[in-house]
């Protein structure tokens, strides 16, 4: 989902804190004098220079003393002290401290240390948290909120966004969300890259995919977790969902046919013709595969390995769909049927497990135990040579375990539930299969 837009000023004005007058010392203090102040504040820094600067009045005309400090972590701060009182200094990054004042003019704040003549890159290891890979080239200072501080940061990819990072130590994780997530009527706004430049990350994404030349793209969404989500058409017709990671790296591959469910799906790709096409090609491969299914709906599973593809398929021709295990690269696929792919660890959402049931009946009849008119069934086990299914029976008489090998939709023979029970699974468990 797109995130909230950040409701925050566009420039801090330190010149309403402190008074427009305030300059800078010239002399140097011990950095034992400020890591107290430091402390106090609430910051994450590891002072490697310090500077002490001149006696300056506060907004609400309490006399106070200016600290400048470079820190470790990376971004640089200016530390505004009362003198009197217990009263928490006040703390500006320098990014903050370089902003103009309400006037439009400098702000006699800016940091002077040479580890802080470039504030933009004390954002480098911050962002790096993030895991984004951005070589930051430009940054500006975007507002304050009440727990965090807001930048904008460009990178030399062409990528943006905004960073919020928290203004004390334990405050709210560090964050970065790409710039294209902040449309027209939101209060935050990107200035210091373009939108096309923010999209040259789906190029190397639809690359990623090994099947997609772009021809045109989009920004769909950001989820909750920080992930982003592009449309991508592509040059032979088709089109997908590109789904990358917090890294900004390639996540997984949505078909535009079945992207319906995220954001209102694709928009620019036919995605009937393309569901329709898809649909066609998925019938023939499952026929090929010795299921005659008509597919009318597909739904892909995430598959175990990189061989295959897995797909739940719903027959417009047979009321019992399956799930498909289809090789990329040619050979014959496999179709489980609804109750048996379970023990391959994958669930129908299309097809009810009852519409297995005609099947069952007719596999008892061909192992002489026709006079069991199946009433339920389960996924019992599965293990390195063959599957299981339990059964029960109609009249409440006992049920079997159908045993099935791997490579074959026939079953080789059947078990009663005492000779069953042995399984590690706890044995039978449908209800008239369980002795009172």
């Amino acid at each position: 989902m797109r995130p909230l837009a950040i409701g925050v000023s566009a420039a801090l004005a330190l010149t309403a804190v402190i008074a427009a007058t305030a300059t800078f010392a010239a002399k140097d203090a011990a950095t034992e004098a400020v890591t107290p102040l430091i402390a106090a504040a609430g910051l994450s820094c590891t002072p490697t220079a310090t500077r002490v600067g001149g006696d300056v009045m506060t907004s609400d005309k309490s006399p106070a003393k200016i600290y400048e400090v470079a820190c470790q972590e990376g971004m640089g701060y200016v530390l505004i002290a009362k003198t009197k009182g217990t009263e928490a200094p006040t703390a500006y990054t320098c990014m903050m401290a370089a902003q103009p004042g309400a006037d439009g003019k400098p702000t006699p704040l800016a940091c002077k240390l040479p580890a802080n003549a470039h504030p933009e890159l004390g954002l480098q290891p911050l962002i790096a948290q993030t895991g984004h890979a951005c070589q930051i080239d430009k940054a500006r200072t975007v507002g304050l909120g009440a727990t965090q501080t807001y930048y904008e940061v460009a990178c030399k990819d062409g990528a943006g966004y905004i960073l919020q990072v928290p203004l004390k130590t334990g405050g709210p994780t560090i964050s970065a969300t790409t710039c294209l997530a902040f449309g027209p009527d939101s209060k935050v706004k990107c200035t210091l890259t373009s939108p096309a430049g923010q999209l040259a990350v789906v190029d190397g994404l639809a690359a990623a995919t090994g099947k997609c030349t772009p021809k045109d793209k989009r920004y769909v969404a950001t989820d909750t977790a920080g992930t982003d989500y592009f449309e991508v058409a592509c040059t032979d017709g088709k089109g997908y969902i590109l789904h990358s990671d917090a890294t900004g790296h390639l996540k997984e591959t949505i078909d535009c046919a079945v992207a319906s469910g995220i954001a209102g799906g694709c928009t620019m790709t036919d995605t009937r013709a393309a569901l329709t096409q898809q649909s066609a090609l998925y019938s023939n491969i499952a026929k090929k595969a010795g299921f005659n299914c008509d597919v009318s709906k597909y739904a892909d599973f995430p598959a175990k390995d990189a061989a295959n593809e897995v797909v739940e398929l719903q027959c417009s021709n047979r009321p019992d769909g399956g799930v498909g295990v289809f090789p990329l690269r040619g050979g014959k696929g496999r179709v489980f049927d609804c109750i048996r792919a379970i023990t391959e660890g994958y669930k129908c959402s299309f097809t009810p497990e009852s519409a297995v049931i005609p099947k069952l009946n007719a596999q008892l009849r061909g192992l002489n135990k026709g006079s069991c008119v199946v009433n339920g069934a389960r996924a019992f086990a599965s293990g390195d040579q063959s599957d299981y299914i339990e059964v029960s029976c109609a009249d409440g008489g006992p049920g079997w375990v159908i045993q099935y090998p791997k490579a074959s939709e026939s079953p080789t023979g059947v078990l009663n539930c005492a000779q069953a029970a042995g399984f590690g699974t706890g044995g039978c468990q449908l209800p008239t299969n369980v002795k009172k």
